[in-house]
């Protein structure tokens, strides 16, 4: 039905400016912006749903910025990625709001220390981190990998100053968890086990 909808879109605007021979490369860009749409609806209303909308508009901000820095898995359909995203988003949103009382100060700089060691090692060892930056140089891997490193310090300090100025834990929690999420998307064993579950999926 994506298709279906983004070719018709792209034929419209193909004869609109002229350029009838393009309409494959307008189709992909409106494919791309639809899909992009359609998963930030589903998100936001299964959280709106189920009351989670603010803590999730924090996991999703943190997720994204350090998705598109450090890259990490994805599923082979588009709603495969969907529904595990939505689930897996959603879970943490429902976490934060369930459990954020057992964290006070203390347990939240002790959380926040483990992730930031987590996220160093894991940018420097193993960010950028999926099939997109295959076709980048070495050298602009490297520049990317610092650009991480920087953006994760950057990060960890504004957590430690939320902290101690005793910001709504809701908010500083759903931070760090989503960072953690996206930091262990791009370890090598999440890679293997995303590839379990598509050959799981495949068998039925």
């Amino acid at each position: 039905m994506i298709n279906i909808a983004s070719r018709r879109v792209a034929e419209v605007l193909s004869d609109y400016v002229g350029r009838p021979k393009d309409v494959d490369y307008i189709r992909y860009g409106i494919e791309i912006m639809f899909r992009g749409f359609i998963k930030l609806f589903v998100l936001f209303f299964t959280a709106y749903a189920f009351g989670l909308l603010l803590p999730m508009i924090l996991v999703w901000s943190t997720f994204v910025v350090f998705r598109f820095l450090t890259g990490g898995h994805h599923y082979s359909t588009y709603f495969r990625c969907l529904i595990v995203g939505t689930i897996s988003l959603v879970s943490i949103s429902y976490f934060v709001t369930k459990f954020e009382y057992v964290f006070g100060r203390s347990e939240l700089l002790v959380l926040l220390t483990f992730s930031l060691i987590i996220g160093l090692y894991f940018s420097f060892n193993y960010a950028p981190s999926n099939h997109f930056y295959k076709k980048m140089t070495k050298y602009q891997k490297g520049r990317l990998k610092k650009v991480s490193i920087i953006t994760v310090s950057i990060w960890g300090n504004l957590m430690f100053l939320l902290i101690f100025s005793s910001i709504s834990t809701v908010l500083i929690l759903a931070s760090i968890l989503g960072f953690l999420f996206q930091m262990m998307s791009i370890h090598p064993y999440s890679y293997l086990f995303v590839n379990n579950v598509e050959k799981l999926l495949e068998r039925r």
